[in-house]
């Protein structure tokens, strides 16, 4: 079943928003077909197309969201590594994102602040319709390593930290994990995150690569949690 996005969902809603409405056709919906179509806060209509871009409801749910709350500091990274490694954390269930500009960071939005946002909040849809997930992602505004704040369990990836993520077992309500740029993170923004109250955490043997890191974190957090059962 196809899943659609309406953030203005509601009972009486029969019909996709223009935003919506190319992508429903791209599908060749057709008349009778269900779909299952969600405001992204946790809203979930099933119902059958009308037309190919109105719909008639059958049911309407609305769902919890679970915790953790995952909410990812992503560095910038050359060759759109970066939005990779945020599509991927969504498909996961990733509740917020920060586009981070990192000492390292070799790529800049200097005068595209708003346009990348953006881009990547059309990509978070995107990966959210795809996952069939109920909740969108919340792509926030671009920060510097003084704008970041540690939100419940704060972790950033080191591979050279002496914990590992069982270490911080069990976590809190909110999970903070960040991830650097493909030349690392510099001992400055290390030891300012820790004054802020990140910790570091390496993720086994392994160096992994900026677009991968943060989901293969999120997903073995995951699984430790009984969340993959």
């Amino acid at each position: 079943m196809h899943w659609l996005y309406d953030p203005g969902l509601c009972s009486q809603s029969n019909v996709l928003p223009a935003s919506e409405a190319s992508h429903a056709k791209s599908l060749r919906l057709r008349v009778g077909e269900q779909v299952s179509i969600t405001n992204g806060l946790g809203l979930v209509a099933t119902a059958s197309m009308t037309s190919e871009t109105g719909y008639e409801i059958s049911e309407l749910q609305q769902n919890n969201q679970r915790t953790p709350r995952f909410h990812l500091v992503q560095a910038l990274a050359k060759a759109d590594r970066d939005e990779l490694a945020m599509q991927t954390c969504v498909e996961l269930g990733l509740s917020s994102v920060t586009p981070w500009s990192s000492d390292r960071s070799i790529v800049r939005w200097d005068g595209k602040e708003a346009k990348n946002q953006t881009r990547w909040q059309q990509i978070a849809i995107e990966a959210m319709k795809q996952s069939q997930q109920a909740f969108l992602c919340e792509v926030k505004p671009i920060a510097t390593s003084k704008q970041l704040s540690a939100v419940g369990t704060a972790l950033v990836l080191d591979p050279k930290a002496t914990k590992s993520l069982t270490d911080f077992m069990p976590l809190s309500e909110d999970v903070t994990l960040v991830v650097g740029p493909e030349g690392g993170i510099s001992d400055a923004e290390f030891q300012l995150l820790e004054e802020k109250g990140f910790q570091r955490v390496r993720l086994g043997t392994s160096v992994l690569r900026t677009s991968s890191a943060g989901a293969a974190a999120m997903a073995a957090l995951q699984f430790a949690l009984g969340l993959w059962a």
